[in-house]
């Protein structure tokens, strides 16, 4: 999905809800309770699209799939 296009729904569903919140709170949000959830930083800095400085992290240590859900898993509402 394009930015563009999740912008639009995004806009529409807080239309809808009468509420004045943007696309990028989200992400604000997102990280913040990730972080409370204790959500390994690596793995937050891979959802989010952030740069890794770390060079062991970068090139030599990689996720699983099994591993990133575990940690998603930690965020809940």
């Amino acid at each position: 999905m394009t930015y563009d296009k999740y912008r639009n729904r995004f806009k529409k569903i807080m239309d809808r809800l009468k509420m004045h919140h943007s696309p990028h709170e989200t992400r604000h949000t997102f990280a913040t309770k990730a972080k409370s959830c204790n959500v390994d930083e690596y793995v937050l800095k891979l959802i989010l699209g952030h740069a890794i400085e770390d060079i062991t992290e970068k090139v030599y240590t990689h996720r699983t799939i099994d591993q990133l859900k575990t940690e998603m898993e930690k965020i809940t509402i």
